[in-house]
């Protein structure tokens, strides 16, 4: 997994790998421009032809945008630097590669307040603008003069290249604090940082890419971090390729516990999502009037009628038939679609402490613990919990813009403080561990923002536990997969047109990828 770092650990990551391993600064400072200018040339071979404007700031960061500037001439493309503010403010490796900038016969003009419109012209011309400015040192918003000059970077709608984070983000937060600019690529140096991956400043990003600068991992290992991004060669090991002399006892039953009157759809799809995912057997209980209407389809997936309310959910009397179906399951959903009725509620809070194999509680179960806290400590290591950020408001007692406004953090305190897996859904979804560390899952578009996603999500973890994956390697696998098949129908088909459905569609070609 890719270490994210905020702004504080990447600094201490570059002193040690300037002071302690003696790397100079000026030779990461080259690393970075360098790299840069050769990613640029992948999305634009002709960029020797290009007129290229670049927004330099005073700091590293705009030392970066001068070293950018000599490969970009080293090409024969048309450069010209615009440094916001004056070269006689410029210390250190920002100096001497200005200073190199200069000798070289690159202009450089010295902005402010008085001639900022005075190369509108030229910029109205230009082909593209690099956004040098600040980097990730800003951790307030831009204002006055240096406001003025990202709304210049924005004003003309040009293709724009930001170096390591957009000039006036966060790079912490993943919020917009103020004026931003907007890019058309980010470059990411050394780590991802957060604001690389979360909403809303991911948003202003069209694209980004990480470079590697030359610090040595050892120089990233003295920092404890915490949160890792999930990438496909880091759950390819989890799957082996099956012996020939198994059979469906093989890769585990899995229980679904789902459904009510109206909602046995999402009983369905959580069910064939365990099949899908390559359990071997699924068992689906919900209550007896759902039941008649999966008797012929699915037809993978075995049904059992359960006692139920006279409005259709499961009742208190179905618990010793419960209890008595988990007896030798591999794995147990509970969720999707029994509603909060305070019968089934009650049944959900006599089972819990019952129940020994690993687990997976998803919607509605989430909601009823939501309003019995004190049924967090009930639940077992091995239990995964599955909440969109209305069900963790609930869950934690926090209005939901505090969740989504601070997504990592409430997501490692909640595994942390009640000992669970959790998937805080979302764009990004964000899995914690009960050792308070966060995994970021960059899978997944906005096509999978519709009913019975999640119900799809339950499944699959729920499929890849009863096949032997721990909780924790099941929930990585699970959401990369997820979402990396709704990423598989978005290239087939759209993102408007998506549906729960395809997703299970899409699930075999998309686990083929991952499978040895």
């Amino acid at each position: 997994m890719l270490p994210v770092v905020t702004a504080e650990q990447m600094r201490a990551i570059d002193r040690h790998a300037i002071d302690e391993l003696g790397i100079p600064g000026i030779v990461l400072m080259e690393n970075a421009g360098s790299g840069v200018v050769r990613e640029m040339l992948k999305f634009s071979p002709d960029l020797s032809r290009k007129n290229i404007f670049i927004f330099c700031g005073k700091g590293n960061n705009g030392g970066d945008g001068f070293v950018i500037a000599r490969h970009l001439l080293h090409l024969g493309s048309k450069v010209r630097i615009l440094l916001a503010g004056k070269l006689s403010e410029l210390k250190g490796d920002a100096q001497v590669n200005a200073n190199s900038s200069l000798n070289m016969g690159i202009q450089v003009e010295e902005l402010s307040a008085d001639n900022l419109h005075q190369s509108d012209h030229k910029l109205r011309h230009c082909d593209i603008i690099v956004d040098a400015v600040f980097g990730t040192g800003l951790n307030k918003p831009a204002s006055g003069f240096m406001e003025k000059v990202i709304d210049k970077i924005n004003q003309f709608e040009k293709f724009v290249v930001s170096v390591d984070i957009n000039s006036g983000v966060d790079s912490d937060s993943g919020q917009l604090i103020g004026p931003h600019v907007l890019s058309d690529l980010t470059f990411a140096l050394a780590c991802w940082k957060p604001s690389h991956l979360l909403h809303p400043s991911v948003g202003i990003m069209k694209e980004t890419r990480l470079i590697d600068i030359g610090i040595p991992t050892m120089a990233i290992k003295t920092q404890a971090i915490q949160v890792h991004k999930l990438e496909a060669d880091d759950i390819k090991s989890y799957f082996n390729k099956r012996a020939s002399n198994t059979h469906k006892g093989s890769y585990g039953h899995a229980l679904v516990l789902a459904g009510s009157r109206g909602k046995s759809g999402s009983a369905g799809l959580t069910a064939l999502a365990v099949l899908r995912s390559g359990a071997g057997l699924c068992t689906l209980a919900l209550p007896a009037s759902c039941q008649k209407a999966f008797e012929v389809h699915p037809l993978e997936v075995m049904t059992l009628p359960l006692a139920e309310t006279e409005n259709g959910t499961l009742a208190l009397k179905a618990k010793e038939s419960i209890l008595d179906l988990i007896k030798g399951k591999s794995a147990l959903a509970i969720g999707p679609g029994i509603t909060t009725d305070p019968e089934t509620v009650a049944l959900l809070g006599d089972l819990l402490p019952s129940i020994q194999c690993p687990l997976v509680l998803d919607a509605d179960a989430l909601n009823a613990i939501a309003s019995h806290k004190n049924w967090l400590e009930l639940l077992q290591s091995e239990t995964v919990l599955t909440p969109h950020p209305k069900e963790m408001s609930r869950l934690m007692g926090l209005p939901t813009s505090e969740i989504q406004s601070n997504r990592i953090a409430t997501t490692a305190k909640f595994a942390r403080d009640h000992s669970v897996t959790v998937v805080l859904k979302g764009s990004p979804s964000l899995i914690g561990f009960s050792d308070g560390s966060v995994v970021v899952n960059a899978t997944g578009n906005a096509g999978m923002a519709t009913g019975g996603s999640g119900d799809v999500l339950t499944g699959i973890i729920t499929g890849f536990m009863a096949q032997g994956l721990s909780s924790e390697q099941a929930t990585l696998a699970g959401v990369y997969v997820h979402g990396q098949a709704g990423d598989d129908f978005d290239d087939a088909e759209s993102q408007t047109t998506l549906i729960a459905g395809d997703l299970l569609r899409c699930l075999p070609e998309t686990l083929k990828q991952l499978l040895p």
